[in-house]
C-alpha cells in the first residue's frame, strides 16, 4: 500500500461530518505500472489504483474503480494497455474477496 487516506476525518477537519467512515487506500503493482506508463505516459492519470473502504452502521463496502473500464476512455487504442488493466483489475478484485 502507497497511501491510505481517511477522508471522514478530512472532512471533519474541515468542518464537515460525515456519518460513514471512508477510507481511501492507494496501492500499486510497481512492473504493471512500469509496463503501462512505458506504452502511454497518460495511462499514469490513473494510476495508482485506489481501494474504497465504506463503513457505517449496518455494513461495509469495499470496492475498487474498473480499470478496464478507466484506461478505455483513454485516446490510445493501444490492447495491450487494455489487457494489463484488466489484469490489474481481477487481481484486484481477486484480493478484495479474498479479505471481505
Amino acid at each position: 500500500m502507497l497511501w491510505e487516506f481517511e477522508l471522514h476525518k478530512k472532512l471533519a477537519e474541515k468542518g464537515l461530518p460525515y456519518n460513514h467512515s471512508v477510507t481511501i487506500l492507494e496501492v500499486c503493482n510497481p512492473n504493471a505500472a512500469a509496463k503501462i506508463i512505458a506504452i502511454d505516459s497518460m495511462a499514469s492519470y490513473f494510476l495508482p489504483c485506489k481501494i474504497v473502504i465504506i463503513e457505517d452502521t449496518k455494513e461495509t463496502k469495499v470496492g475498487v474503480l474498473k480499470l478496464a473500464q478507466l484506461f478505455s476512455h483513454m485516446d490510445s487504442d493501444n490492447v495491450e494497455i487494455k489487457d494489463i488493466a484488466k489484469e490489474i483489475e481481477e487481481r484486484l478484485i481477486k484480493i478484495i474477496n479474498k479479505v471481505v
